[in-house]
């Protein structure tokens, strides 16, 4: 009596691909060598994993296992950025410091605080992260007004203003014409320009009959 022994096929597959944390893992029903069968445990895209593909019976295979890679995903670390003044210029990092480029959302607004996203480009396995940028409402100067004087008679413009801006004045300083002056604040105050007008009264000269 002669009993026919048929060898067992090792099925055979393509290595999965390594893949991000959270990211989609498909294992294949099917070898590339037409076994049929099904894998143990259920797919964890969280953690790397041995899987174990069993054939179907009937078919004289052997089982046959994969380890499918997972990948921590990075997250994006940038400097903070310094709080601007209402209407200064603002940009936003094109990547992170740790080297993950990607783009943000809403768009930039120099007006107001905003909270913004930062999304990685794909294929580099990163989260998003956030960022605030802080922006402050510019304060108005104030001054006392200046009583009117007489051509000529002395004139000097306060270096402050009443709520403590320090800065400059321009034009210079004219006592002998009604002028518009304006006063810019240093740098660094988050203030804006204000004017202040000085009526410069013409002398009159007595007559007498």
């Amino acid at each position: 009596l002669t009993v026919d022994v048929n060898q067992e096929i090792e099925p055979i597959f393509t290595q999965v691909l390594a893949a991000c944390t959270g990211g989609t893992i498909v294992l294949p029903s099917t070898s590339t060598n037409s076994i049929v069968g099904s894998w143990f445990p259920a797919i964890n895209n969280t953690a790397t994993t041995t899987y174990t593909f069993t054939p179907d019976a009937g078919q004289c295979a052997t089982d046959e296992t994969m380890t499918v890679d997972v990948t921590p995903q990075t997250t994006p670390s940038f400097s903070p950025i310094a709080d601007i003044c209402s209407g200064d210029a603002l940009s936003l990092p094109g990547s992170s410091t740790n080297s993950i480029s990607g783009s943000w959302a809403p768009a930039v607004n120099n007006t107001a605080t905003t909270n913004y996203t930062f999304t990685p480009d794909a294929g580099q396995c990163a989260t998003t992260q956030g960022l605030t940028v802080n922006v402050n409402a510019q304060t108005t100067p104030s001054f006392s007004p200046i009583a009117d004087i007489c051509s000529g008679d002395a004139l000097s413009l306060p270096g402050s203003s009443t709520n403590s801006i320090s800065g400059s004045w321009a034009p210079a300083v004219n006592n002998t014409a009604t002028t518009n002056y304006t006063f810019t604040p240093d740098a660094g105050q988050c203030a804006t320009t204000q004017g202040l007008t000085v009526n410069v009264n013409a002398q009159t000269t007595p007559s007498f009959s």
